[in-house]
């Protein structure tokens, strides 16, 4: 085998890439105790790693729990569990040794044979996970002895230690797994620096440090966060001292917030892509001369510099261009009369009603960019009605292809773009609510996960973003800025460029 080793560290997230924390005054002596409290747009959906599909679930759940390996800032892979690991000559077979003297928040310990009961339940279709696809690659799982596991591939696959940082990955206890069932996903049992210890579902969830973690232990006593879906109310309860910190900041508050010495804001590019994803399955979009008109009648530059004050980044293609691999599109062209020429050329030239699903508090102004979008649409004879349920109920009208058009966002928790293109633009990716199916799109993303050349990569990679930029599934809006705020008094705060906030470092003074 050919030996790889890592030096060991502390992580304190699972699948994070890391970043530093906001810049702060410099205080020597960091205070301990107390609660954070932490204001975010919507609730937490399951406190199960193997359901998560969205990012403020993710934050949460990921305080819990742990993942084997962790990507630092630069996308290098560092130990987390897993101290350092091997691959053989074929590299079919990668060999984990993992940290000892690591427990469970349920006091069980942590060993090789948690690592294969929770790998080995996302692999079993009987569980119904949305990210089983995540460990597609692995044939099987071997334990060797108590802290040595092995991971064996029917075929190379270039992205393996990108996968394994994911959170939908993230270990679990298997005797919680057992005693809780389907109701882990309300009792879960990590081994992360904070555990559970309620949940009022649409309200609030509140995590306690794990006093027996492994690692620097964590210097709040607690973490609530509380769910406020309207951004004027997540501002009104930070400048009030209500709250500690607050998620997504309306960008018209910015200039307001920046002029407070009480707040302090944090502005960090990620990996998120926020779009108007249209239905391939449901007419008259599963006409591509329909997605091409409704890409030319929103005006792109215009929300950019409208509703979101400049905030954000313009571009064309789905991924974002912070992700490595990611190809430069241009946005497509604001051009009305193009677009009602198409629609003509489609048998609508009088254009057409729809549903359009926009969520409100999950995305900077989403509920405002929905609105805009939906006078812009207006102009040209496509008449959408706005849909607006509540972010669990939205995503999963979204999830079951049932919506025609909404506008969403995907972010990525690997900083690779194997994980995202296989869920979201494989025929059969659980996450591809545009309905899109093109059998060499799909050869192109599962050759590039063999191609362990980084250059052959990059090129089938790059083929792939060409054909599906050429299909329009989503008129993509902007790659999406994030926007946090925080009272002056927190310090230590740390957000990561897939939109994770680590709290195991905040403290306030």
């Amino acid at each position: 085998m050919r030996r790889v080793v890592r030096a060991a560290l502390v992580c304190a997230f699972a699948g994070f890439a890391g970043a530093a924390p906001a810049q702060q005054p410099k205080i020597e002596q960091p205070k301990t105790g107390g609660t954070l409290i932490f204001a975010t747009g919507t609730d937490v959906q399951t406190l199960d790693p193997q359901f998560v599909t969205d990012v403020p679930t993710a934050r949460i759940v990921a305080n819990i729990h742990e993942t084997l390996v962790r990507a630092d800032e630069n996308g290098e892979i560092k130990p987390c569990l897993a101290l350092s690991w091997a691959t053989s000559d074929d590299r079919l077979t990668w060999t984990f040794r993992l940290r000892q003297g690591v427990r469970f928040h349920d006091g069980t310990p942590f060993n090789a044979a948690a690592v294969k009961a929770t790998f080995d339940r996302l692999r079993d279709a009987a569980t119904g996970s949305p990210r089983r696809s995540a460990l597609a690659a692995i044939a099987d799982v071997r334990i060797i002895d108590d802290f040595t596991i092995a991971l064996v591939t029917a075929e190379p696959f270039a992205p393996l230690l990108a996968q394994l940082s994911a959170y939908n990955l993230a270990i679990m206890s298997p005797a919680q797994l057992q005693q809780a069932g389907v109701k882990y996903r309300e009792q879960p049992a990590g081994t992360g620096p904070f555990r559970l210890k309620s949940w009022q579902p649409g309200e609030r969830i509140t995590l306690v440090r794990n006093d027996d973690y492994w690692g620097d232990k964590p210097k709040l006593d607690a973490v609530e966060t509380r769910v406020v879906p309207e951004d004027s109310a997540r501002v009104l309860q930070l400048l009030s001292g209500e709250a500690d910190v607050i998620a997504s900041v309306p960008t018209v508050m910015l200039k307001r917030l920046e002029g407070s010495s009480a707040v302090q804001v944090i502005r960090k590019t990620g990996f998120r892509t926020i779009y108007v994803g249209l239905n391939n399955a449901i007419a008259p979009f599963n006409d591509r001369r329909v997605r091409e008109a409704v890409a030319h009648a929103i005006d792109v530059t215009g929300l950019q510099r409208g509703v979101l004050s400049g905030v954000g980044e313009l571009g064309g293609g789905f991924e974002s261009p912070v992700i490595g691999g990611a190809k430069a599109f241009p946005p497509r062209a604001y051009d009305p009369a193009k677009a009602k020429q198409l629609l003509a050329q489609a048998g609508l030239p009088n254009g057409f009603a729809t549903s359009f699903y926009v969520p409100t508090g999950r995305y900077l102004m989403d509920r405002q960019l929905g609105e805009a979008i939906q006078a812009q649409l207006s102009d040209v004879g496509i008449k959408a009605r706005i849909e607006s349920p509540e972010w669990g109920a939205l995503t999963a009208i979204i999830e079951q292809k049932k919506a025609p058009m909404f506008l969403m966002g995907k972010g990525s928790p690997t900083g690779d773009l194997d994980f995202t293109l296989t869920l979201t633009a494989m025929s059969n990716g659980r996450m591809n609510a545009f309905a899109l199916s093109d059998p060499e799109l799909d050869r192109l993303i599962l050759a590039q996960r063999e191609a362990l050349e980084p250059e052959q990569r990059r090129a089938l990679l790059a083929r792939a973003q060409d054909l599906i930029f050429e299909a329009v599934p989503a008129v993509v809006l902007f790659y999406e800025d994030q926007l946090f705020a925080t009272r002056s008094n927190v310090h230590g705060l740390a957000v990561y460029p897939n939109e994770f906030v680590d709290f195991s470092g905040a403290w306030k003074g």
